[in-house]
């Protein structure tokens, strides 16, 4: 099951470092000219990304991103 997070607002860096091999549901606070994430609430995580989908609803009247952070 996913697991839901509020008002936990990291840099991009920071939910790579936190979050190896899981996807985010993120509602970002920051982006950069090419609207790339640069931070933002992480809203949920899992290793599964059907649970991220299924969390969506969470983030009804906001800006969110999804991604997978993989190990490098």
């Amino acid at each position: 099951m996913h697991k839901l997070i509020k008002n936990t607002v990291l840099t991009i860096e920071e939910m790579y470092e936190t979050y190896i091999d899981e996807w985010l549901l993120i509602a970002f606070t920051a982006l950069d000219v090419h609207l790339n994430v640069l931070a933002g609430e992480v809203i949920a995580h899992s290793k599964n990304r059907d649970e991220i989908y299924a969390a969506f609803p969470e983030c009804k009247g906001r800006s969110f991103a999804n991604f997978q952070v993989v190990a490098q």
